[in-house]
């Protein structure tokens, strides 16, 4: 049978708690019979002694013979049957049969009957050598019911323990009681509210308050996953959103473009000449450009995706990129700046290396004043740690969580400007992933940008 959380934990909670008492019951009991039982021993002891005390006193102060008086006294008082026989066997003293009659009566008790029961259920005598001034002058018979003689105020106190022990057991049952569902509700409410949290961002409601009050430090950790993956789903939704509007966007202006063309054709507006048919080619190359992007990104996502790995040198792969961008980066008047350690062979795809590099420096040509610099830095330490930094326009701080999002591009008119799919990065992105390193980025709108790409040594 399936139980909620709540009811599970009280459960259990009442299970352990009962399973404890339990526990605690059986020793507290044995400990207490153990030495009630030592203690009654002891006092029994005692009580032999000063019986025998009494009887030697009496036989010495008296000159062997017995004042009775006393001894029938505490014989009454102690519940002791007293017997003295001299060396010939013959009985000299008897306390009488009144602890009898009084057994009697106590065994008839309503009150005291099932106390005392077991008590009374044996007879037992025992036999000492009555010694005067050293010398053997009888025995003595000492009587009694029960283990050591045990009064009916001991069994009533020890009756008493129990009870307590019963009484305590039930207060202790009714608190963890209160305490489990207390503690349930605790638990329970906070998992409560975060399964319909759950329950409604799957029927899609990312806006959602995840926020729950709590003091336990795993609701609270599972509350704020929950809220992370609202807000990464509900990112992750408006990227689609934006993704699809952007890919429609993309493929739409060439198409209508070509469209107006072959219309234009049709109906006689348009010359079909070289130049507006290399027009619409132009149109053409570009919707097949987006098209190809795409597939490349698809085609890196792809965990299978085999790299072409050689050995090469760093600083001179480097200084070739720097070279073949060199005419470009002239007409902004921009000069990049290779700050490098010493050369060292790197183990990686060549070709996509390049890619790499040439994607982040179109990037920074692209949004780099003119007539400033673009730095590069390597360094080979535990990893291979390569830097490029413009000083150029920067990217907005709303941006940069998503420049590697494909078709992402946060300044729509500079996007317009500079041209563009918004795949490079996504790509970039990709391939440095492909070789197990990673990319990072640093950004202030207004002074510049810093790429950080870290490669694996081997």
């Amino acid at each position: 049978m399936k139980l909620n959380i709540s009811k599970k934990l009280i459960i259990n909670f009442i299970i352990v708690t009962l399973i404890s008492l339990v526990a605690t019951g059986f020793i507290s009991n044995y400990i207490i019979d153990k030495e009630f039982d030592i203690y009654l021993e002891r006092e029994h002891k005692n009580k032999v002694k000063k019986i025998e005390s009494i009887i030697q006193s009496s036989f010495e102060e008296n000159n062997n013979i017995l004042k009775s008086d006393t001894l029938t006294q505490y014989a009454m008082i102690e519940k002791y049957y007293i017997e003295i026989k001299d060396l010939n066997e013959k009985t000299i003293y008897t306390s009488g049969n009144k602890h009898m009659i009084l057994k009697n009566k106590m065994r008839n008790h309503r009150m005291m009957k099932r106390q005392l029961e077991y008590v009374f259920r044996d007879y037992k005598e025992e036999i000492y050598d009555l010694i005067v001034n050293d010398k053997k002058v009888g025995t003595v018979i000492i009587g009694y019911f029960g283990p050591s003689n045990i009064s009916s105020s001991a069994i009533i106190f020890k009756n008493s323990l129990y009870k307590s022990m019963v009484i305590s057991s039930c207060i202790s049952i009714i608190i963890s009681l209160f305490i489990s569902i207390t503690l349930s509700r605790q638990i329970s409410i906070p998992i409560k509210k975060v399964t319909s949290i759950s329950k409604q961002i799957t029927r899609g409601n990312l806006l959602i308050d995840t926020c729950v009050d709590t003091n336990i430090d795993e609701i609270n950790e599972l509350s704020s996953s929950i809220n992370i993956l609202a807000k990464t789903l509900k990112s992750q939704y408006d990227l689609r959103k934006r993704l699809i509007r952007d890919i429609s966007h993309e493929v739409r202006t060439p198409l209508s473009n070509i469209k107006g063309y072959l219309e234009a054709f049709i109906d006689g507006i348009f010359e079909l000449n070289k130049k507006n048919v290399q027009s619409c080619l132009d149109e053409v190359n570009r919707l097949s450009g987006l098209i190809n992007n795409l597939n490349e990104v698809i085609k890196l996502e792809n965990s299978n995706y085999l790299l072409n790995k050689e050995k090469f040198s760093l600083k001179d792969t480097i200084n070739e990129i720097i070279k073949i961008l060199s005419i470009q980066f002239a007409k902004k008047n921009i000069n990049i700046n290779y700050i490098k350690d010493d050369d060292f062979e790197v183990f990686m795809d060549k070709d996509k290396f390049k890619q790499i590099m040439y994607n982040i420096l179109s990037n920074a040509y692209k949004y780099s004043h003119e007539n400033s610099s673009i730095n590069i830095k390597s360094i080979v330490d535990k990893d291979i740690i390569i830097t490029i930094q413009d000083f150029g326009v920067g990217i907005n701080s709303k941006d940069l969580p998503h420049i590697f999002d494909y078709l992402y591009r946060g300044d729509i008119s500079r996007s317009k400007l500079t041209g563009g799919y918004g795949i490079g990065l996504s790509i970039t992105k990709s391939l440095v992933k492909a070789h197990g390193g990673s990319i990072s980025v640093e950004s202030k709108l207004g002074f510049g940008t810093k790429f950080i790409l870290k490669f694996p040594k081997e």
